[in-house]
């Protein structure tokens, strides 16, 4: 698969992100939003079928790591927003789970094939190792205060939207060929991710708008209720004085 298809591949976790968000109950898109996101996944679709170099492996591949992109993502949300987790908090716990895994993987891919030469290369290139390794960190805290401050599927919708500026680098000074076909179905990805971030800000205004309303109207009542109550014990004060 080319790098190309590989990002226009990406476009499609978003419409898993939603999926997973409303079977976990943590989301309750509207329809708008919805449909915007559907939008994404046609134009994905329409890209991918214009793709020269298809790969029945790659694509499974992909779409594999795109589910446990989304479930990551899912997790994530839940112990930022739900659990109230700082972000710091949220790297304790997480990198050690990391790093079981990628332990095991290198464990079984990458050391039997490894050398002296592969140590020598590390330090006389560890200068890259430690910045790579730095940008690495930065990214996934970003990512993760991206996460707290809207959730998941904003997230991956923000991403897609850099894969665009990825594919056209490409393009462009890369010479990777990219179709009619892919540029149409990746254009059409673009117009939904616009879409979605405009109907998701018009649910936020309405969301705050409703609150505000909710709030006041919360503040009317209590005001009520204690001016009701202040009546009726200066009413039965005066009755207990006419008693007397």
């Amino acid at each position: 698969l080319t790098v190309s298809f590989i990002q226009m591949l990406k476009a499609f976790t978003p419409v898993m992100t939603l999926g997973f968000l409303v079977l976990a109950r943590m989301d309750e898109p509207s329809s708008n939003v919805t449909y915007s996101v559907l939008f994404i996944c046609l134009g994905t679709a329409i890209a991918g079928s214009g793709e020269m170099n298809f790969s029945f492996i790659g694509v499974f591949s992909m779409l594999t790591a795109q589910v446990c992109e989304a479930l990551r993502l899912i997790f994530t949300q839940k112990m930022l927003q739900d659990l109230r987790f700082n972000v710091l908090e949220t790297l304790y716990y997480v990198t050690p789970a990391c790093a079981f895994w990628v332990f095991w993987a290198a464990l079984l891919a990458e050391i039997p094939y490894m050398d002296d030469s592969v140590i020598e290369k590390f330090f006389l290139h560890k200068h890259m190792f430690f910045a790579s390794g730095f940008l690495a960190l930065s990214t996934n805290l970003i990512n993760w205060y991206v996460i707290q401050v809207t959730d998941a599927l904003t997230m991956k919708l923000v991403a897609t939207a850099r894969n665009a500026l990825l594919v056209l680098f490409n393009a462009v000074f890369l010479s990777e060929i990219v179709t009619e076909v892919q540029g149409f179905g990746y254009s059409l990805s673009l117009i939904g991710f616009l879409a979605y971030n405009h109907f998701k800000i018009k649910e936020k205004e309405i969301r705050s708008r409703t609150s505000s309303v909710r709030a006041r109207t919360s503040s009317f009542d209590m005001v009520k209720r204690n001016s009701t109550g202040s009546l009726d014990d200066t009413y039965a004060n005066g009755k207990a004085l006419a008693k007397v």
